[in-house]
């Protein structure tokens, strides 16, 4: 048998976009998914761990085909079937709430795991993000909008993510004026398609090749300036308002920016009503979330009615999903843990002495090459709150404070 011709990459080396959580950063990772999904049991949303894998044509079906180009494909060797690896696990609530709700059952889910793409969402991002979510099925409103949108707010606001920026929009706006242009399903997808660039000139091309009258023209234009302040949806109001659908829909972002005003008065707001972005599978409002001098969103959502027709559950449903790797925050300091240092040795009382300290949840690490602890300068240095020490015949745990190092001064 030929021995295999050395590789031209170390071996060590991981594929672009994907990379090791190490101990401290994974310890924050795991400490925000623990409190996030405590955070979401308090607001009645309960977990669910879909699979990694399914078949291709439930992780793309309907409303979830724009994931085609994200979703890594191979064969399932049991079956011979194509499966997929899950690039979002929004499809996959819509197919449980499927599967387990009456149609008229208002049902809360929410989900934390890694999801696999195969190109990232943008240069130099994540092909595995590790992501957190929350979705409420079975209510139309703008009150389970506002819902999941605080929820998300109070996401990052539990990963201590600060000065936010959140911008709303609602694709129920573009999607009023095509229906007052008559364009069908095809014209009305290319329309958003060129929305998305938000390119007037192409736009007013285009819109002028499909024989648009005037005021129409006049009204899209009106929606691609319509991006700013409170201001800008009080003034699209008198403009767009002559279109039934176009007020509704203004009117439920006007309810939830005065709620989340009222909610959260430090919160930065602004809307874009041109924005489209998801257009394949949302229905209504659109909102985003930004940290400070952030280009790419740090959590996203929607409403996106309908997602689950393709599984018999054609349901009301909003919700919002984050990578949780950009958003940890920092790691704490070296001494910023409390370990308690314990001796090597064998002994049976030291050994429950341990045990006992462990099970109330402290840590306790043994040095298994000294039977007595080190100077307690070196110990706090290296992240130690306190040693196990005996005395008396019993073991004692005895705090050390930052007293206990050393500090040299310079000589003069």
């Amino acid at each position: 048998m030929k021995a295999q011709a050395p590789s031209a990459y170390p071996a060590w080396l991981l594929p672009s976009g994907f990379e090791d959580t190490l101990p401290a950063r994974a310890e924050i990772l795991e400490t925000c998914r623990r409190g996030l999904l405590d955070l979401y049991a308090g607001w009645g949303y309960r977990q669910v761990i879909p699979p990694l894998v399914e078949h291709l044509e439930s992780l793309l079906t309907g409303s979830a085909a724009d994931l085609d180009l994200q979703t890594w494909k191979l064969v399932d060797q049991a079956s011979g079937r194509l499966v997929g690896l899950r690039s979002d696990m929004t499809p996959q609530m819509a197919r449980i709430d499927a599967q387990i709700s009456a149609d008229d059952e208002t049902r809360r889910l929410c989900y934390a795991g890694t999801v696999l793409r195969a190109r990232p969402d943008h240069l130099g991002g994540s092909r595995a993000p590790f992501q957190v979510g929350a979705e409420l099925f079975g209510v139309a409103g703008p009150e389970a909008d506002l819902e999941v949108l605080s929820l998300m707010v109070e996401s990052l606001l539990h990963c201590r993510v600060g000065d936010l920026l959140l911008d709303l929009g609602h694709v129920g706006i573009a999607h009023a004026l095509a229906d007052a242009a008559g364009f069908h399903q095809d014209l009305r997808a290319e329309l958003l398609r060129l929305l998305e660039r938000k390119a007037w000139p192409d736009i007013r091309l285009w819109l002028d090749s499909k024989g648009c009258g005037t005021e129409l023209m006049d009204d899209f234009a009106t929606l691609l300036r319509a991006h700013g302040g409170l201001e800008v949806l009080e003034r699209t109001q008198g403009q767009l308002g002559h279109h039934g659908a176009v007020r509704a829909a203004l009117e439920q972002l006007l309810f939830i920016w005065t709620q989340l005003q009222q909610r959260y008065p430090q919160l930065q707001l602004q809307c874009d009503l041109a924005e489209v972005h998801g257009h394949q599978y949302h229905t209504g409002l659109l909102f985003s979330a930004y940290g400070p001098q952030q280009g790419a969103a740090l959590a996203s959502g929607g409403r996106y009615d309908g997602i689950g027709l393709a599984f018999g559950g054609s349901r009301p449903a909003t919700g919002f999903s984050l990578d949780l790797k950009p958003i940890l925050p920092p790691a704490r300091a070296p001494g910023g843990v409390r370990t308690i240092w314990a001796p090597g040795g064998q002994g049976a009382n030291l050994w429950q002495t341990i045990t006992a300290l462990r099970q109330q949840g402290q840590r306790v690490i043994q040095d298994f090459s000294a039977e007595l602890a080190p100077a307690d300068p070196s110990l706090v240095e290296e992240g130690y709150g306190s040693v196990l020490e005996k005395s008396g015949g019993k073991w004692h745990v005895r705090p050390l404070t930052s007293a206990d190092i050393t500090i040299e001064e310079d000589a003069e």
